[in-house]
């Protein structure tokens, strides 16, 4: 499937079954965590966790994530250095473009958020001096329960689902003026947003907002989660290019100048801008 296909089917799955993933299949995951386009210098790093034991380790020292999420028998695990805010907008650049890596070869996968105990996931992980893990995904395939359900919550998620429709999450050039891709001129840029509205977020928050400018578009955040803005990010930069529509993102995070150009309230965080 294509990639705008991909972005269109993937779903959280929550139980999984306990047939492990190929090895070839896990090798090629991670050759594309180490291939793909990063946002910044600071590189964030992907670890592999097999085996129902060692995942269920690290799941049990997220707080919150424990019994949520069922036997998975891979964890992709998120390494950044312990401080900065660019590090972990990069790596859910990164680990997004991994999942749908794995959703395009028929797997399941699920981010997993809750408060990390660094320390005891850091021991399964085996971390350096320095670094942290930052972000969890659960990898594997669906169980047979879950199979059931993964049709009915892509159509879900095609007819919008939860998330906030992009008159909600989108303004024509500055913060609060309304835009509406019914009255847009350029059905690619509508294209191109509606795949990155599909991105996945903590507890679905969609903390990312949009600013259409003639030449650009600027990202902000109304809540400080640069991996989450990292995640929406890498749906915007796919989805363009699928789309032949040029541009790359330029980081700005926290950028005075822009927050002012675009008229960004104090509590809102300039992210980037794509053009």
């Amino acid at each position: 499937m294509d990639i705008l296909e991909t972005i269109e089917r993937r779903v959280s799955v929550r139980s999984y079954a306990e047939r492990p993933v190929e090895q070839v299949v896990l090798e090629r995951l991670l050759a594309a965590a180490n291939a793909t386009n990063r946002l910044t210098e600071t590189l964030p790093r992907v670890a592999l966790i097999s085996g129902a034991e060692r995942t269920q380790r690290v799941i049990k020292f997220i707080v919150g994530s424990y019994g949520l999420i069922q036997t998975p028998p891979h964890l992709l695990v998120g390494v950044v250095p312990e401080k900065g805010d660019l590090a972990r907008l990069d790596l859910g650049y990164v680990l997004e473009q991994v999942v749908l890596e794995a959703t395009g070869r028929g797997l399941a996968t699920c981010w997993i958020t809750g408060t990390y105990d660094a320390q005891s996931a850091g021991d399964v992980v085996g971390l350096s001096q320095g670094e942290t893990a930052a972000a969890v995904v659960a990898l594997g395939y669906p169980s047979e329960r879950a199979l059931g359900r993964l049709r009915s919550q892509t159509v879900h998620r095609l007819a919008g689902g939860r998330r906030r429709p992009l008159e909600k999450i989108v303004f024509a050039e500055r913060w609060g003026e309304s835009w509406s891709p019914r009255a847009a001129n350029d059905p690619t840029l509508v294209s191109v947003l509606e795949h990155a509205r599909l991105a996945p977020s903590a507890h679905n928050g969609q903390p990312w907002r949009f600013v259409v400018r003639p030449d650009d578009l600027v990202l902000a955040l109304v809540r400080p989660k640069p991996i989450d803005a990292g995640i929406v990010m890498a749906h915007a930069a796919l989805a363009s290019a699928a789309l032949e529509r040029e541009g790359r993102w330029e980081v700005r995070w926290r950028d005075d100048a822009l927050a002012q150009a675009c008229g960004l309230p104090n509590d809102v965080i300039p992210v980037a801008v794509f053009g």
